[in-house]
C-alpha cells in the first residue's frame, strides 16, 4: 500500500524572488525522487526576466516544440531522468505560471504556480518534516486549513 501523502501550501504568498526561490528548491530538494511526470510553461508573469531565465525559457521551448508544444511554452514534459531537464526545471521552476509534479501513480506531488509566488505540495509525513526544516522562516499549513481560513 502506499504510503499516506497530506496536501500543504506554504503559508503566503512569496513575493521576494530569493525567498521564493529558496522555497522552490526546498519542495523539489524532497520530492524529485518520487516524481516521474513534469509539465512546465515557459511562460512567466515576470515582463524582465533576467537573462538567466530568459536563456532557459528559450531552451524549454526547444525542448517543447518536437512534442507538439510549438513556441507557445504551454505544457512541456520534462524527463527527470534527464539531468539537463531537471537542471531546466530547476532553473525555471520560480519563473513559470505553471509547474506539475506527478508520481508513478499520476497523484500530484507538487504545483508551482504565479511565478513561484503559491507552491503547493501532497507529501508524506518524512517528507513534510524535510521541506518544513528546509523552509527556514518560512511556515507550511495543511491546504485544509487555508481554504478554511478563507471562508
Amino acid at each position: 500500500m502506499a504510503e499516506l501523502v497530506a496536501e500543504y501550501t506554504v503559508d503566503r504568498d512569496l513575493v521576494d524572488r530569493v525567498e521564493a526561490d529558496g522555497a522552490c528548491q526546498a519542495v523539489l530538494d524532497v520530492v524529485l525522487p518520487r516524481v516521474e511526470t513534469v509539465w512546465i510553461d515557459a511562460i512567466s508573469d515576470q515582463r524582465d526576466l533576467p537573462a538567466a531565465a530568459r536563456a532557459t525559457q528559450a531552451a524549454l521551448v526547444q525542448v517543447g516544440l518536437p512534442q507538439g508544444c510549438g513556441d507557445s511554452g504551454f505544457g512541456i514534459e520534462l524527463d527527470v531522468r534527464q539531468p539537463k531537464h531537471v537542471s531546466l526545471l530547476r532553473a525555471f521552476a520560480l519563473w513559470s505560471i505553471g509547474v506539475e509534479l506527478y508520481d508513478a501513480s499520476m497523484r500530484w506531488v507538487a504545483y508551482f504556480s504565479d511565478t513561484g509566488s503559491s507552491l503547493s505540495f501532497n507529501v508524506t509525513d518524512a517528507e513534510a518534516a524535510a521541506v518544513r526544516a528546509s523552509l527556514g522562516r518560512l511556515s507550511m499549513i495543511p491546504i485544509g486549513e487555508l481554504k478554511a481560513r478563507r471562508r
